[in-house]
């Protein structure tokens, strides 16, 4: 591994080991702390216990600092999945949209911040692609992506395999990797179709059962044509199983 790989790697390690537990967990305390703020800090404790259980157990999935970085964030919202689910009455549909709801605000800001140097009209598509190439060196090796351009107007980035999805289905839990996906609604949202002439959606989940995580950016000369998710179209409606279908644009 090279000095390049190192400092990603490391880079991965801090914000999805470090970031993203601590800002997940302070969404969490929020919900506690107004249904339950007699337990608030007894929960989180359950949940930081449970986390480090999970992390212990499938260590063998932390094959380096990326993919270290990854197992902590989801193990911490595998905890708050099963330690949560009491206070919603057992309902695993509406924990996992709590869940996703307290996910989704995670590193928004510095989403914002990168996506509003790329909504520019001039080579917008191709400023989107090549920060998504880059960005995606954050991700565990786990993870398989291809990039396409099927046409001018149109860039397609797709998750072939995903470390979370493989990391919830080894503990029985797909629909929970859903709560991960919510954190990529970050980067739809922050691609504006009234300054970029881009809108962005995503057709389909590995979560959802589909046989990739197909996210597009394309033209559009409608300033209020915004992202499209599968996501909460899908999962609202229940369709959450393994016998899902790609989705074509």
């Amino acid at each position: 591994m090279n000095v390049i790989d190192k400092a990603i790697g490391a880079e991965a390690h801090w914000l999805m080991g470090r970031v993203m537990p601590r800002k997940f967990l302070g969404e969490v305390r929020k919900h506690l702390h107004h249904v339950a703020p007699e337990r608030e800090k007894e929960l989180i404790g359950a949940i930081r216990a449970r986390a480090e259980e999970v992390e212990a157990a499938d260590a063998d999935m932390a094959t380096d600092a990326s993919s270290k970085g990854a197992l902590a964030i989801g193990a911490v919202v595998l905890a708050a999945f099963e330690t949560l689910l009491p206070l919603f009455d057992g309902d695993d549909r509406r924990t996992i949209r709590y869940l996703q709801h307290a996910m989704s605000p995670v590193l928004r800001r510095p989403y914002d911040l990168t996506f509003s140097t790329l909504n520019e009209r001039d080579h917008a598509l191709d400023k989107i692609e090549k920060t998504c190439r880059v960005m995606v060196k954050l991700y565990p090796a786990r993870f398989e992506f291809d990039f396409q351009r099927p046409e001018p107007g149109l860039f397609e980035m797709n998750v072939r395999r995903c470390f979370w999805h493989d990391f919830f289905a080894r503990h029985d839990a797909t629909p929970v990797t859903t709560v991960m996906c919510a954190f990529d609604v970050n980067f739809m949202k922050a691609i504006d179709p009234a300054v970029s002439g881009l809108r962005a959606e995503r057709t389909s989940l590995l979560s959802l059962g589909d046989s990739k995580c197909r996210f597009a950016v394309l033209e559009t000369d409608d300033p209020l044509h915004g992202y499209g998710d599968a996501l909460e179209t899908r999962f609202a409606d229940g369709e959450d199983g393994e016998d899902g279908e790609d989705g074509n644009g």
